[in-house]
């Protein structure tokens, strides 16, 4: 199915969430950006650290789910490293009936090397680190994929906790390969440019160097 390009209106959403150990804070630049184009964006934070992504997961879903029985148009999405898991755990409880386009930056979805090293020494007071282990039994790798989802994944090009290829879903959309680190990916125009074009067009910019238009 070909996607189809639509303008974004002052009636739509955005919902961003943060990764593991992060604050609103760190998205607050591609907050910034996006409201621009769009009427409401919401920073969404949670402690992150202490409990389980499932716990992450329902409470984003009532969230999705409050947001989705407002007046409006549709619901994006845009997310951070394991942002993107506590966000599939949400849509796998309440997918909104108006959702429109998933972003997911850097999301650890085969797992991460630096979750399985730490999951044995701090696992069980950081119940995430052991869920995002890249073992093929862990919690990350067992979700079940999304459906009906429009999906784009960006992936640092040197990212030293979630390489390019565990970034990869097998149902997403798009996939680019951007510079940049693992968090400081967060703060360059060329994510948040690749961001509005995904949530505009379903596809990312392809130019030179993969590099959205000015």
């Amino acid at each position: 199915m070909v996607s189809q390009p639509y303008n974004s209106s002052p009636a739509e959403v955005v919902v961003l969430v943060h990764g593991l150990a992060a604050k609103r804070l760190v998205m607050a630049i591609l907050r910034s950006s996006l409201a621009r184009s769009y009427g409401e964006v919401v920073n969404w934070g949670y402690p992150s650290l202490w409990s389980p992504i499932q716990r992450h997961g329902r409470e984003l879903a009532k969230l999705l789910r409050r947001l989705d029985e407002g007046h409006g148009e549709r619901i994006h999405l845009v997310t951070h490293s394991m942002g993107g898991i506590v966000a599939r755990v949400a849509l796998a409880e309440y997918q909104p009936s108006r959702l429109g386009r998933f972003v997911m930056i850097a999301p650890p979805n085969r797992g991460s090397h630096v979750a399985s090293r730490f999951a044995p020494l701090l696992g069980r007071i950081c119940p995430p680190i052991r869920q995002l282990a890249d073992h093929e039994a862990s919690f990350v790798r067992s979700l079940p994929l999304p459906q009906k989802l429009e999906l784009g994944v960006i992936a640092a090009r040197t990212d030293w906790m979630v390489p390019e290829a565990s970034t990869h879903l097998g149902c997403e959309r798009d996939h680019i390969v951007v510079p940049g680190l693992h968090s400081s990916l967060l703060w360059r125009r060329e994510t948040a440019a690749q961001v509005r074009h995904f949530l505009e067009h379903g596809v990312f910019c392809r130019g030179a160097g993969d590099s959205p238009a000015a």
